[in-house]
């Protein structure tokens, strides 16, 4: 039986409520995201989450800061991902 210290319960329980308020977050803005949230306890002891997201997930998070930064939404439909065909029909990544 596994026995859980009252740290590691607070990290579950905070990567518990993170992904749950990144999920609605990112469904609000129609994101489809592959999210995930792990709990651990640091080396100071203290509860933790390590946050793995697609690049979709990550760019809408960037807007919506920005957003947040300018106390506006003029970049709530600014489109960065996936990256516009250059002139040659190329993405930017050379394909």
């Amino acid at each position: 039986m596994c026995h859980l210290t009252d740290r590691d319960r607070q990290a579950l329980r905070l990567a518990a409520e993170l992904r749950r308020r990144m999920q609605d977050w990112l469904g609000r803005r129609g994101v489809p995201a592959a999210l995930a949230v792990s709990p651990f306890v640091d080396p100071a002891g203290d509860a933790s989450v390590l946050i793995r997201m697609n690049a979709h997930a990550a760019l809408a998070m960037i807007l919506g800061f920005e957003e947040q930064r300018r106390g506006d939404e003029r970049t709530r439909d600014a489109r960065i991902w996936p990256p516009e065909e250059d002139a040659g029909g190329r993405v930017p990544d050379g394909r």
